[in-house]
């Protein structure tokens, strides 16, 4: 049998979006705030103390933007426009609560069956799910070795379910923090190290899991 291999998923640091509970999608433009910024840096500290062959990272900017600050413009990163979020259409620049008032009902269903939802204009469901894997799993497939991804919660949770034998609707099971570590041991199964784990955050810049959740604070 191979050796063990760790696969580390990290959750991009607050975004401006996430700061205000705005949808951000797979959208262009949105970088970290000044809590991300602080998140990313603290973050690093721990990335540098552990071992991983290769990092790959979204191409988006706040996941690219949390990748250098926690490890230096000079790390050999490789982007993959596969591993950034699900599209959301119509819903991306609105704020949580205007999705809840435009669209009665379909927010809090997105969050517990997505695969029954249809957004105008967002990236199906279904074909953001097979994308999620297909990210995910090939990089598995191209490296040996443990690996770093950084990425966005919805890639994480979609591969999550897939390797925990759950159904693809059972995505938001998951409460991945921004700048949350998440581990799994590739071994004789995959197997959860660590979920969603900020010990390395200051209580200070910790917040919420930076989802756009149905749940009012």
């Amino acid at each position: 049998m191979d050796e063990p291999r760790r696969v580390h998923l990290v959750r991009h640091g607050e975004s401006t979006y996430n700061a205000v509970r705005r949808v951000q999608g797979n959208g262009d433009g949105i970088g970290l705030s000044e809590t991300g910024r602080r998140q990313a840096r603290m973050l690093g500290e721990r990335l540098r103390s552990m071992v991983f062959e290769r990092a790959f990272c979204s191409s988006a900017e706040r996941a690219l933007e949390t990748a250098r600050l926690a490890l230096g413009e000079d790390f050999p990163l490789e982007l993959r426009d596969e591993l950034r979020e699900i599209g959301f259409g119509e819903w991306e620049g609105l704020l949580v609560e205007d999705v809840r008032a435009r669209f009665p009902g379909e927010l809090d269903l997105w969050f517990r069956a997505p695969s029954s939802v249809s957004i105008a204009g967002a990236e199906p469901y279904e074909d953001f799910y097979r994308r999620a894997l297909g990210a995910v799993e090939g990089i598995l497939a191209a490296t040996g070795g443990d690996v770093l991804i950084v990425t966005h919660g919805g890639i994480i949770c979609a591969w999550l379910t897939h390797v925990l034998g759950m159904s693809p609707d059972d995505i938001w099971s998951f409460s991945l923090p921004n700048a949350s570590l998440t581990t799994v041991v590739i071994d004789f199964k995959p197997r959860l190290r660590l979920l969603g784990d900020v010990s390395h955050i200051d209580a200070s810049v910790r917040g919420f899991d930076g989802m756009p959740s149905p749940a009012q604070r």
